[in-house]
């Protein structure tokens, strides 16, 4: 008798095993792999030592009551905005801000601590049975759910440390601010924790560049209100509840609105401006900069020799390389520079409010920053290192309309090429420019 004979459940574990070895979770990098398990096994062990502790209070008719009530309700509007919701994600990507925030920030509210934690599992359970038919990632899905999991529970545990009777929401001042800390503790734990492993996932260059943009923040603020809103109706107007989710339909509708206003604005490949948009929110902006008598200036940038970069390494790295440029140009110019991509390798950057030595030194330490920036191709292992060229138009010396100051900038964009490139290129016939920088001009017909 040979040994494979012996004992069968031999090989089925051994199957299991192999199987297991064959998750993605392990091809995490290795920080982002031990976040992703501490924070999953705190979970497990907090959620487990709440139902300990809370069994009694969760037995009783009222919390089982209000636990349905709140799980049906997630469930029927994750259905009705199931295609929605996939909207979001395409549209966006790795959406970090979730609306089921309503109903876990609800549950912090009104149901004991262990059906707070039952009810985020409920949620997720439903979402993974959803998402298992789209092949969505199985450890991503489950980490988002943890760290829901474990801000519902932390904030629970804080609002219960202020005020023990916050499941019947008496009122008066202490309620209040058990309810504003709970929020508070909530947002601090799960926004952080998902942002932090993206990442030390992606390798992006810093924790800054993945926090969420001002209007996803106040989404999530606003699904912490709705939240506190939808705890009050189920405890005091239950029959009232389903209007609940009307308020979050609209305010679904209203998100995604938003995210397609931004994609039909957005370069899908820089994540910038696109050119239609720049120039319908650049045109605004020289018609106030008229009103006003203030100055304003176009910079239009072309990466020198780009072709080389796609013919040599690839379009994907092309890709990357215009990706980090985009980056770049959102770190060096200030947050309300209209910026785009305007077509190929260039990019243009209208300045308002600023004259033509200030403009000029912004083009000048844009200059530096692309020259600067080193970029890893993947492919081959790689570096990339590019330089530009950089054509500026001022408003009034070189034009009086957008189109006239393009024309302008485009015509010192020729000149700081064939200068030599790597340089800063002002119109033909310019009288003057600021000493020290590296601005060329031509006189008409040189």
């Amino acid at each position: 008798m040979t040994a494979h004979s012996l004992d069968p459940v031999d090989g089925l574990t051994r199957g299991r095993l192999r199987a297991i070895r064959g998750w993605r979770l392990w091809s995490v990098p290795r920080k982002a792999l031990v976040l992703i398990l501490c924070v999953e096994t705190v979970t497990v062990l907090a959620t487990g030592l709440s139902v300990a502790t809370s069994y009694r209070q969760c037995l009783t008719e009222a919390a089982t009551a209000r636990l349905a009530v709140l799980l049906l309700l997630a469930i029927a509007y994750s259905e009705i905005t199931y295609r929605m919701q996939r909207m979001r994600r395409y549209l966006g990507g790795a959406v970090l801000i979730g609306l089921q925030s309503v109903w876990a920030f609800a549950g912090v509210l009104i149901l004991p601590i262990g059906y707070s934690g039952a009810l985020v599992c409920g949620l997720f359970l439903v979402a993974a049975m959803r998402r298992r038919q789209q092949k969505a990632v199985a450890y991503r899905l489950t980490y988002t759910g943890a760290t829901v999991v474990l801000a519902t529970l932390a904030a629970k545990a804080v609002a219960m440390a202020i005020q023990p009777r916050i499941v019947e929401l008496p009122p008066g001042d202490l309620t209040a601010v058990a309810v504003a800390a709970a929020a508070l503790t909530f947002f601090l734990i799960n926004t952080p924790l998902v942002v932090t492993v993206i990442y030390l996932a992606s390798g992006a260059p810093s924790l800054t560049a993945l926090v969420p943009a001002k209007e996803e923040l106040g989404l999530e603020a606003a699904t912490l209100v709705l939240g506190m809103m939808t705890a009050e109706i189920t405890l005091r107007l239950a029959w009232l509840t389903p209007t609940v989710l009307i308020l979050m339909l609209l305010l679904q509708r209203s998100s995604l609105v938003s995210q397609l206003e931004v994609a039909a604005a957005t370069d899908s490949k820089t994540g910038l401006l696109n050119a239609a948009a720049w120039q319908e929110l650049s045109q605004r902006e020289l018609l106030r900069a008229q009103r006003d008598g203030s100055p304003c200036a176009v910079l239009l940038m072309d990466l020198d020799h780009f072709k080389r970069v796609n013919d040599t390494v690839g379009h994907l790295a092309g890709d990357a390389a215009l990706k980090a440029i985009g980056d770049a140009l959102k770190r060096e110019l200030r947050g309300y520079d209209a910026v785009a991509r305007f077509g190929g390798e260039e990019f243009v950057v209208f300045l308002d409010d600023l004259g033509l030595e200030e403009a000029l030194q912004v083009a000048e330490r844009t200059l530096s920053r692309v020259r600067g920036l080193v970029i890893n191709d993947a492919g081959t292992g790689g570096r990339i290192s590019l330089t530009a060229s950089i054509g500026m138009a001022a408003y009034p010396q070189h034009g009086q309309a957008l189109t006239e100051l393009m024309e302008q900038a485009d015509s010192a964009l020729y000149i700081a090429k064939r200068s030599g490139r790597d340089r800063v290129g002002l119109p033909a016939g310019q009288p003057s420019r600021p000493a020290g920088l590296a601005a060329v001009t031509t006189q008409p017909g040189s």
